[in-house]
């Protein structure tokens, strides 16, 4: 091929009347800077490749070697539940700003609350309750109605957080809701004799009966405080677009990674939603978080499991292993708003803990625990952009230059092999995430599952560069000092994220 180059060049360079031997030194030099190019990069892609699939090895030690207590599969029934010794009591809190299209989604939660209620309306009715905590007052009236229709005698209220409301230190957002709660139970809000945990969803989440029976089983037996489980993605499939579905496939692999994480007591990150909180300790920690530089906290739940950290220690947190369900977005634009707020939230909880005066009497390892597999995660992450977008012509040269008959010399065996685990780790991963999201999809058919994961595996790619520009984006605008912050939750009707108006930042 190089002959070959050199042929063409040589008769250019003579048409030009140029000294052929002159020609003959540019080509060389030419060739071997582009060589010498192609090379680098090829070294900068195994460095960026190996620093992510480091990060997907943690995800794999708990998928291989830990499995069974990722779920907890056994059916449990009412009579299971009923034959405890004692049943703590359980609060259902639905935390929303009422954005448009959030009621119906959040009623999809309730229905799955009154089926277990109806399954054993004596057990039930009697140890659960279900609280929904919202900025709009209309939506208040609107679902208010709708929880004094319920079909059985189940606590249910509805909770508008009035625009005049403050807390002791500020705190905006979010977190300003939850803790419009908290200050409502310590003044005995719907207060219950016993032991009592507070359920967080999200407004599109589910539990269904099943998985509620093995919660309420697991926190009768539990000694643990601040205790998550597994988040699938099957709802409103079809409705959301292909692109989304595929962002969300390696997902539920990574809870793999959540359950060591809470199980160790380290809380890395926390789900917002799934988060199952003692009654007690939320009352006592709260919500009031303040802000950061004049910016409200955008990831209150991990800003939560942090301090709760450095105030009761890892010995509080747990993995209850019961599957929550929620919806993936529906456009592309609402997924880039959700993971830029994800990484800026974490961002801004890593800038908090190392000001707070609890954090600096730790020991300088029990500091690094805290923070340093953080910013590994979100520098993973982050990089996916670079490693996606120079991986793709890089591999069409390289496909090129094998098509056209050039030889390179293979990498080092070692290497070689590296790059094909972290391959298989990374397809397997979406294949994971596909299987444990449509396995809970029961509204498309066995076909149409198997479509829709040749589908999804197809474009994972693609998908995997476009999730993580959002974590690019957000390092990028967070070292240059743009960290302006809103909640603006993910919309959760298609009608309503084509409504959604959106500006630039």
């Amino acid at each position: 091929m190089l002959g070959t180059r050199l042929d063409l060049i040589h008769s250019s360079v003579a048409f030009d009347s140029f000294d052929s031997t002159e020609g003959c030194v540019i080509v060389l030099l030419v060739s071997g800077v582009g060589l010498a190019l192609v090379r680098l990069l090829g070294y900068l892609l195994i460095a960026l490749i190996t620093i992510i699939g480091v990060r997907m090895l943690y995800y794999y030690v708990s998928y291989f070697f830990h499995w069974p207590r990722y779920r907890h599969l056994p059916e449990v029934t009412s009579d299971d539940v009923m034959a405890l010794f004692t049943i703590p009591y359980v609060k259902i809190q639905i935390t929303t700003r009422g954005s448009p299209g959030s009621s119906e989604v959040i009623e999809r939660g309730i229905r799955n609350v009154v089926a277990l209620a109806r399954e054993a309306p004596e057990l039930y009715c009697a140890q659960l309750s279900i609280e929904i905590v919202t900025e709009s007052a209309e939506q208040e009236r609107i679902l208010q109605g709708d929880l004094t229709r319920l079909p059985l005698p189940l606590d249910a209220v509805a909770v508008a957080v009035p625009p005049s409301y403050e807390t002791p230190r500020g705190t905006q957002l979010k977190a300003r809701a939850l803790h419009y709660m908290t200050e409502l139970r310590r003044n005995g809000f719907n207060a219950k004799p016993g032991k009592t945990f507070i359920v967080h969803y999200d407004e599109e989440s589910v539990m269904e009966p099943g998985e509620l029976r093995k919660l309420i089983r697991y926190l009768a037996t539990t000694d643990k405080q601040i205790v998550e489980g597994p988040i699938y993605y099957p709802l409103e499939y079809t409705d959301t677009s292909a692109i989304c579905r595929a962002m969300e496939a390696n997902r539920p692999l990574t809870c793999f990674e959540c359950r060591q994480v809470m199980e160790s007591g380290t809380p890395l990150h926390l789900h917002g939603s799934n988060l199952v909180i003692d009654e007690q300790l939320e009352n006592e920690l709260g919500w009031d978080f303040g802000v950061l530089d004049g910016q409200p906290f955008v990831a209150e739940d991990y800003v939560f499991g942090v301090l709760a950290y450095l105030r009761k220690g890892p010995e509080v947190f747990g993995w209850h292993g019961s599957v929550m369900l929620e919806q993936p977005p529906f456009s592309f634009r609402s997924a880039f708003r959700q993971r830029y707020r994800w990484i800026l939230g974490v961002l801004q909880g890593l800038q908090m803990l190392h000001r707070l005066p609890r954090y600096q009497r730790l020991p300088r390892r029990e500091q690094r625990r805290l923070t340093w597999p953080v910013r590994y995660r979100i520098l993973t992450f982050a990089l996916g952009f670079p490693t996606g977008v120079l991986a793709l012509p890089y591999l069409l040269y390289q496909a090129g230059a094998l098509l056209s008959g050039q030889t390179y010399p293979p990498l080092p065996l070692p290497v070689m092999l590296w790059l094909v685990l972290v391959g298989f780790l990374w397809f397997n991963s979406v294949v994971v995430g596909v299987w444990y999201n449509l396995s809970f999809a029961q509204q498309l058919s066995p076909l149409d599952r198997w479509r829709e994961g040749l589908r999804t595996v197809a474009l994972a790619p693609v998908a995997g560069i476009m999730e993580t520009v959002a974590g690019f984006w957000a390092v990028y605008n967070w070292l240059r000092g743009n960290r302006v912050v809103n909640w603006r939750p993910t919309p959760k009707t298609r009608h309503a994220d084509r409504a959604m108006h959106w500006t630039a930042r």
